[in-house]
């Protein structure tokens, strides 16, 4: 038994770790690609594009390991499955259960560094990038004003602008969200200006105009000040920024102070579910490669495939359901994997029973 359980072991290695490879290799080729078009079409400094590209990479890590569970043990078992080996075990009166459990102890182990991804990793990046953006905003506003796009990365402002020619922006429309007004600026031209680290746009043939206002006030020229961060010049925390311990300390002060959790209570359980889905992958992977009677790879890769975009689709209702307060937070963020859990159940109790 213990050859056997090698033999399994060796081959689910082997693609566990090609797939690892390959899956990030694509990933990083996509952010490569972004990277390059904001060092030659945005103008930030290679070295700063460079460490956000850095931060990045535990982002791919958390998508690419579960994905490379599922696709490692899915190519296994769908050979052994084609080449009639797991019938000849089953003849043999050789369990599955017990090379299951030698996937699930894999499965166990790679949700366990998920954990210490999503807690320590993932949050330190997340923070870092958030850093390295607002020195990027600062030093070339102009790289993240994209045509079309409303951006709100500034303190109670939303610009929108139509078109950027040669670092100009043509037909450019501000709305000043206040508690006391909500005006609306335009301007025909806007170019930024940084006097003294501070951010200003310059405003050229324009208006002002606003519901306290009995008619709209026509400038040539009109300077405004756009604080880039949100809340001061610190930096504050953003729920994705934090461990789940400053997560779980964070929903005790809302708590006393009788406010709303829900949105920290969601990301502290989405940070364990994600983790826990290489495990759920292991069974979902066993099952369905078991079930698989071709030799083309093209198959389990579909299943693969099927099964990510699933998993994603059902994190996003979840989650959905969880913040309008349809379903409590334990079930809507766990959905995706309660689903795909009994669906990998239901599949491998049929391979190791049939």
């Amino acid at each position: 038994m213990k050859i056997i359980r090698k033999y399994f072991l060796k081959e689910f290695l082997s693609n566990f770790f090609l797939s690892l490879l390959g899956i990030t290799l694509l990933m990083i080729l996509g952010n490569l690609i972004k990277l390059s078009d904001m060092i030659v079409r945005k103008g930030i400094e290679s070295a700063s594009a460079f460490k956000l590209f850095l931060c990045y990479i535990p982002y791919l890590l958390e998508f690419s390991l579960p994905l490379s569970v599922l696709l490692a043990t899915l190519l296994t078992m769908g050979r052994a499955s084609a080449e009639n080996e797991i019938i000849s075990l089953k003849t043999s009166g050789i369990s599955l259960f017990k090379i299951l459990s030698s996937f699930l102890v894999l499965g166990l182990i790679t949700s366990l560094l998920s954990i210490i991804l999503q807690d320590r990793v993932i949050p330190q990046a997340h923070f870092a990038s958030r850093k390295i953006v607002k020195k990027i905003a600062k030093d070339n506003p102009l790289s993240f004003i994209e045509p079309g796009v409303f951006i709100d990365e500034f303190k109670d402002f939303v610009l929108f602008t139509r078109d950027v020619e040669e670092n100009t922006l043509k037909k450019v429309f501000i709305y000043e969200l206040k508690e006391d007004s909500s005006n609306l600026i335009y301007a025909e031209k806007g170019d930024f200006v940084v006097e003294n680290e501070i951010l200003k746009i310059k405003l050229q043939d324009g208006f002002i105009e606003g519901p306290q206002m009995q008619y709209r006030i026509h400038f040539k020229t009109h300077f405004m000040h756009l604080p880039i961060e949100k809340k001061g010049n610190s930096i504050s925390k953003k729920p994705a920024d934090m461990t789940l311990k400053e997560l779980e300390e964070e929903i005790k002060t809302l708590r006393k102070k009788d406010l709303d959790p829900l949105p920290l209570e969601a990301e502290f359980h989405k940070k364990i579910s994600i983790s826990f889905s290489s495990l759920v992958f292991v069974l979902l992977g066993f099952g369905a490669g078991g079930l698989v009677k071709h030799k083309e790879k093209s198959i389990n890769f579909g299943i693969c495939f099927l099964s990510a975009l699933g998993y994603y689709l059902l994190s996003l209702l979840g989650e959905t359901l969880v913040l309008k307060e349809i379903l409590p937070v334990y079930l809507g963020i766990w959905l995706a994997n309660l689903i795909l859990l009994t669906t990998g159940v239901a599949l491998t109790l049929k391979v190791c029973k049939s």
